[in-house]
């Protein structure tokens, strides 16, 4: 994956990557990756409303983005893009609602290209916070602990 920028974060790095005026990606780096310092007004304007979400969780996302992924995909997308902050869902209920399995919520959710903005740590399993991108349980625990118990709205 080519950056054109990588941003720390209190969560870790993230690897930004864009299309023309669009971002396409947003990635949990290892902390090895070296810092790359965006250079252009799009990449300059996405780090300063993560900066204010990280700050502020109630900040509404307001970046030009491009979601690549089969139709599937984008109609679970949507439905999380619509998940406000301190509410949680579980894959069975977003399931039911979507007419699909909880399995392929899981998928969908795995997959999402943009997490903070399409808000995939707010879906959780029956009983438990599930899982996050397939391993970053210590990121999702800490989203939905900002989202939750951070009161600078």
């Amino acid at each position: 994956m080519i950056y054109k920028a990588i941003i720390q974060t209190p969560i870790g790095k993230l690897g930004i990557c864009t299309l023309g005026q669009l971002l396409t990606r947003l990635d949990f780096l290892t902390d090895d990756k070296p810092l790359i310092t965006p250079n252009e007004e799009i990449l300059e304007n996405i780090v300063n409303q993560l900066n204010q979400y990280f700050l502020h969780p109630g900040f509404k996302f307001n970046i030009p983005h491009q979601l690549l992924g089969t139709p599937f995909q984008n109609k679970v997308w949507q439905a999380l893009s619509n998940l406000p902050i301190q509410k949680t869902v579980s894959y069975g209920t977003l399931a039911k609602k979507l007419k699909t399995g909880a399995r392929a919520i899981g998928s969908a959710c795995r997959s999402n290209p943009l997490p903070i903005l399409i808000p995939c740590h707010r879906v959780i399993a029956q009983g438990s916070l599930g899982g996050y991108k397939g391993k970053e349980m210590a990121i999702k625990r800490w989203l939905l602990n900002h989202e939750f118990y951070t009161t600078a709205f």
